[in-house]
């Protein structure tokens, strides 16, 4: 595992939309908490972002937000945030132990944080995390990854990829990763996701070059190569039923980029 977020953090900048949130997904999440922060007023808004997704943490927040964000993965916070200030700090530490007073936060915010954990006991324990740490009038803001109930087909992914019908390799990565995924509480491992990856496409160079893709971005999926962690896709309607016992969901955003459908941003109030 530290060796996986050790490359991560290193090939960050190959690192493209909808593994990062676009512009639309950052525009939306600034319309929410504007929104929230027009009702209520408060003359300082604390907020916590799970994770270090620097479009978070440099994006529009109301005037004299104190932001704090939390990642488990040191190389992360060291490779990837941008940097602490007066207003903003990042903490190692984990999601299911957030080191936060309760009812201490008025806007929770992460950016597809929940593809990380293990289904169902580590989305209920982040789940009644975030619930402790935040008011009850406040805003609970996560941009999910979600697969399709009718899985699609590997065969297809490849024959799209070969055929010049995705539009960068990011989406490809995760319509394999989707297609090879099991029940939710299975998730996919990412020694198998590469697997399938290098006995399709033995020559990832030719490939970026044919369809007009940094190579970089395309080698970054060797960081699979031989790890047992395992991400999870939920479908709407299990991300949505993980939720229910603690929020109320408000509002969401389906963008309109490749693979946006099932890249939704939910956004909740607590129960």
């Amino acid at each position: 595992m530290p060796d996986h977020w050790n490359q991560h953090a290193r090939q960050w900048r190959w690192i493209a939309s909808p593994l990062r949130p676009a512009p639309k997904d950052i525009a939306f999440a600034e319309r929410a908490v504007k929104g929230w922060h027009g009702k209520n007023r408060v003359p300082a808004v604390n907020a916590s972002l799970l994770g270090v997704t620097p479009e978070i943490a440099l994006m529009q927040w109301p005037t004299g937000t104190r932001l704090n964000a939390v990642d488990r993965s040191q190389p992360m916070i060291d490779g990837v945030w941008p940097g602490d200030t007066a207003t903003r700090n990042a903490r190692c530490a984990e999601w299911s132990d957030l080191p936060l007073p309760p009812a201490s936060q008025h806007i929770v915010i992460g950016d597809g944080c929940f593809v990380l954990l293990a289904y169902p006991d580590a989305y209920r324990a982040v789940v009644g995390e975030v619930r402790r740490v935040l008011r009850d009038d406040g805003l609970f803001i996560m941009r999910f990854f979600t697969r399709p109930v009718k899985p699609e087909p590997a065969a297809k992914v490849f024959d799209d990829l070969h055929g010049g019908r995705i539009g960068n390799f990011h989406v490809f990565k995760w319509r394999l990763a989707m297609a090879l995924h099991g029940e939710l509480e299975q998730g996919v491992r990412l020694a198998v996701v590469w697997d399938a990856w290098h006995a399709a496409v033995p020559e990832p160079e030719s490939l970026a070059a044919r369809l007009g893709w940094p190579r970089e971005a395309v080698h970054t999926i060797d960081n699979y190569r031989g790890v047992a962690t395992r991400y999870t896709f939920p479908t709407l309607t299990e991300a949505r039923s993980a939720f229910a016992s603690a929020f109320i969901e408000i509002e969401n955003f389906f963008p309109r980029y490749e693979l946006g459908e099932r890249c939704p941003t939910l956004v909740f109030r607590p129960r």
